[in-house]
């Protein structure tokens, strides 16, 4: 600020002569403080330089785990974060197992259930009631109704059989045909052998000889695989397992001969 009464070219040099006497003595500072440290290096007192070099490193960015960034030690900065790594891991590891193990054990535990229900045979039911009887308690039921007569129902019977025994999770039992006189008067069948798939009591598909054979004659060595595959598609069975050992569909080839030999059997009526 200009003073009243001091020409201009006074207080600019009064300025420039009290900046130029703060640089001398900063300057003499620097220098105070260099003969300082040589002076302390001559004796032997190097305290002030490890101290130096020490803060110089612990101000060195780190990187951390989560990604963030903090002042630290590089040589310690990281120190336990290999062992905190390997703990995480075994415990992720021995959750995994623990879920493992309890999934097992529920397994167990509902394919008893199933067993003592009398889950994992092919059953045979006397009449109607004793039919009302078995799909009180299952959450799933299959049913074979057949007469009885004929290639085609026997090869059904032993590929629902077979099923059976790998599918704990739904009651397969076979009603002969003769013995269902109220099942048949409210289901219109197409002809036999067929199959019903109730869930919690009620009939949801009705599968008829066209739909049993539609890939697979009863005969062919594929037809369990169709079967199974069938019975999942509706929701009778939880996987497709257990069937046929060759799982594809087959051929062009092969599904236009097993049309033919569907096409040439004699479906006996209701």
């Amino acid at each position: 600020q200009v003073s009243e009464g001091r020409p201009p070219a006074t207080v600019a040099r009064s300025l420039a002569t009290r900046a130029s006497t703060g640089r001398l003595l900063a300057m003499a500072a620097d220098d105070d403080a260099a003969e300082a440290l040589v002076d302390k290096l001559k004796c032997g007192d190097y305290g002030d330089m490890i101290k130096q070099a020490e803060t110089a490193q612990n101000a060195q960015l780190c990187l951390q785990a989560d990604g963030g960034v903090k002042s630290a030690n590089p040589y310690t900065a990281f120190a336990g974060q290999a062992k905190a790594q390997q703990n995480v891991e075994e415990d992720s590891y021995e959750a995994e197992l623990r879920r493992a193990r309890d999934a097992r054990l529920a397994q167990l535990k509902a394919e008893h259930t199933w067993r003592h229900q009398g889950h994992g045979s092919l059953r045979e039911l006397q009449d109607e009631a004793e039919f009302v009887r078995i799909i009180g308690p299952h959450e799933r039921v299959i049913v074979l109704l057949d007469d009885g007569r004929g290639a085609a129902a026997e090869d059904v019977k032993r590929a629902l059989d077979r099923l059976a025994k790998s599918h704990l999770e739904a009651q397969f039992c076979r009603l002969p045909v003769e013995r269902a006189f109220f099942l048949t008067q409210m289901v219109e069948l197409e002809g036999l052998p067929a199959v019903f798939i109730l869930n919690e009591g009620q009939v949801t598909r009705h599968l008829p000889p066209h739909r049993l054979f539609e890939f697979a004659s009863a005969s062919s060595p594929l037809f369990a695989g169709h079967l199974a595959r069938l019975l999942h598609r509706v929701g009778g069975i939880t996987s497709a397992d257990g069937g046929s050992s060759d799982e594809g569909e087959g051929s062009d080839e092969e599904s236009t001969r097993n049309s033919r030999n569907v096409m040439g059997t004699s479906w006996r009526r209701a």
